[in-house]
């Protein structure tokens, strides 16, 4: 799809989604916005109109290594945020602990507006798998302000399994051979025992990031990941690595590939994966409603966001402000209440 025609699709198309997993497809001609919720302001933000009293600068932590999907987020959003408030965001990457280390120090983070977390669905996994225990409650929660499209369960060419099915066949007359590599109290993980618990007889490892787990596969020492497509797409293209299926709710349908979603190939799996803000608990209401116009702005109206987001990880925009983003969230607690995290 050229450029320009997905920016103009992209403008025209501004409809709400909703969270279940109940199936459909995503490609670069939606965008998914909901109303604001509790909070002021028209969508336009500017240095100018700030009422709020803001620190020169605000430091957007990053649960997540440097070089992947949250990083390439959260910097994105950094540089136009800094651009339309009176403040200079900049991101710190502050892995470990599956997250939780990143999101524990935005927790006990002074509430006067310099700390604000860029996090995702793992958030979730890390309170239910019992890495953290606190919740949303413990900030002041800003908004979800973008959806990936979901992760790809992956595999090498070599193993010669060409669709989810067939992985499925493959692993019931091997049990336990094929290795899956996860990082436990993340996402990975949560798909991971869900796939198990589906009757994928796998063996779930423990391989740390995205980054790692992407390495590991091409090094041969796992057989399954779950990888962001445009982290993958390369080595799709050259033949080296097979996209089998979305843990998403949709099916990913590019120019080039078509990947169905599992809970469209009849299996019930699905983990939508929402990235989201949130302050310090006790952070000033009128400075978190100027950053959520800001965010809503630049998710609604900037073009060469929208494209930016697309080209790099498939994603269409989405943003649901404060209580509207919790009830996204909730629904994610609702999939994963069957799954036992803490196996």
């Amino acid at each position: 799809m050229k450029k320009r025609t997905l920016a103009a699709i992209l403008a025209a198309a501004m409809v709400f989604s909703a969270a279940g997993c109940s199936g459909g497809n995503t490609s670069g001609g939606e965008t998914t916005t909901a109303e604001a919720a509790g909070g002021e302001g028209s969508g336009e933000a500017s240095a100018e109109a700030s009422t709020a009293e803001w620190p020169k600068n605000v430091e957007i932590i990053a649960p997540a290594a440097a070089g992947g999907d949250t990083d390439y987020n959260a910097r994105l959003f950094a540089q136009k945020l800094s651009e339309k408030l009176p403040a200079n965001f900049v991101v710190s990457n502050v892995d470990g602990n599956g997250g939780a280390t990143g999101t524990r120090q935005v927790k006990n983070a002074e509430p006067d507006g310099s700390q604000v977390v860029f996090y995702h669905s793992a958030f979730v996994v890390n309170q239910l798998c019992g890495t953290t225990d606190y919740g949303f409650d413990s900030y002041n929660f800003a908004c979800i302000a973008a959806q990936s499209p979901g992760n790809v369960v992956t595999v090498s060419s070599d193993l010669g399994v060409s669709t989810l099915e067939e992985l499925h066949e493959y692993t019931q007359a091997h049990p336990g051979e094929l290795k899956m590599a996860a990082q436990t109290g993340a996402t990975s993980y949560a798909v991971a025992l869900q796939m198990k618990n589906a009757g994928f007889d796998v063996n779930i490892v423990d391989a740390g990031s995205a980054s790692d787990r992407l390495a590991a596969l091409l090094g041969g020492h796992v057989d399954i990941i779950l990888a962001a497509y445009g982290s993958i797409k390369d080595y799709v293209s050259e033949g080296q690595l097979v996209p089998l299926a979305m843990d998403g709710k949709d099916d990913l349908v590019t120019d080039s590939v078509e990947v169905k979603a599992m809970v469209n190939q009849g299996y019930d799996i699905c983990l939508p994966f929402y990235y989201f803000f949130a302050f310090p608990q006790g952070t000033d209401d009128a400075l978190v409603d100027e950053f959520n116009a800001a965010v809503k702005d630049i998710v609604e109206n900037d073009e060469e966001y929208k494209q930016q987001i697309y080209d790099s990880y498939f994603q269409v925009p989405t943003f649901y402000e404060k209580q509207d983003g919790l009830d996204q969230f909730q629904e994610v607690y609702d999939l994963l209440e069957g799954v036992d995290l803490t196996a």
